[in-house]
């Protein structure tokens, strides 16, 4: 009989199955952030902001068309600088100025170029209607013959590729749609390329001020008047036209009133040479059908 002392076998099995049994999941720890240092220091690398730029097709400029520049005497200058010191308003506008300029590091522009690179959008494939489109900011400067001028009486009447660099490197970019456009028309009367070299840096506007006589050396002749070289500090207008990175070229179209109806940056790439060349020849035809 069964359960006798000695009898090897075994019970029979239970009806009831024994509920599963579940095994915990590992805990997943979380990445932990790579901190790079420098050198041998314990501080951190400072991490890149991150890159604030225009949505391709936004309207960029200002609300109302620049004003005629007038040449002002140098005594009339000082008089404005006085003024501008005594004012509460411009004393602000420096303050406001200096901190965001401790705020913004030096190298912030480079790391941000080794970051994301020297295109930061396609140009758009279409002009900025004309009842959105805003008006090309001014800029002071000296042409290649000597002559004050601003940025905006040198574009107004013409259809205009208006080419802005602040670096060799942004050079570069910029020649790649001049060039373009150049060989396109040429031999238009009614369209131009004007050219804008900035240089923000005290130090290095002292250099591009020596070397003035070279820089008029390496232009052809027939772009000297259309040739501005501007000295000093330019935020407002890089603000205006959406330029984030001044290491990287510029091109706008600008039409005959003053607005600014196309860009692109960096290298140009074939479709917006193509489209460069369109758009212009777009913006030419409608200015001469006002004209007549």
């Amino acid at each position: 009989p069964a359960g006798k002392a000695g009898d090897n076998r075994k019970a029979p099995a239970s009806d009831s199955k024994a509920p599963p049994t579940v095994e915990a999941a590992p805990k997943v720890e979380p990445p932990q952030e790579k901190i790079e240092y420098f050198g041998n220091t314990r501080f951190p690398k400072p991490r890149p902001k991150p890159r604030r730029t225009i949505t391709p097709g936004d309207a960029v400029g200002q609300d109302a068309p620049a004003e005629k520049a007038e040449r002002q005497p140098l005594r009339r200058k000082v008089e404005q600088k006085m003024r501008d010191v005594l004012s509460r308003e411009k004393n602000l506008e420096t303050r406001a100025k200096i901190i965001h300029d401790i705020g913004h590091s030096y190298f912030q522009d480079i790391i941000d170029l080794r970051n994301n690179g020297d295109k930061l959008f396609e140009a758009p494939a279409r002009l900025i209607d004309t009842h959105r489109a805003k008006f090309l900011p001014s800029l002071p400067g000296r042409t290649l013959k000597w002559q004050s001028t601003d940025i905006t009486d040198l574009c107004r009447g013409k259809t205009t590729l208006l080419s802005v660099d602040f670096t060799k490197f942004g050079e570069r970019h910029t020649r790649s749609f001049t060039a373009v456009f150049d060989r396109e028309f040429a031999a238009s009367d009614d369209m131009q390329v004007v050219y804008a070299n900035i240089e923000e840096n005290p130090a290095k506007a002292v250099v591009l001020a020596l070397c003035f006589p070279f820089v008029k050396r390496a232009m052809p002749k027939k772009d000297h008047a259309n040739y501005l070289i501007h000295l000093g500090n330019v935020e407002p207008f890089r603000q205006a036209l959406g330029i984030a990175n001044p290491l990287i070229g510029y091109v706008f179209l600008i039409d005959a009133n003053m607005r600014v109806r196309w860009y692109a940056n960096g290298l140009a790439t074939e479709p917006e040479a193509a489209t460069m060349v369109r758009l212009a020849r777009s913006l030419a035809a409608k200015a001469s059908k006002t004209k007549q």
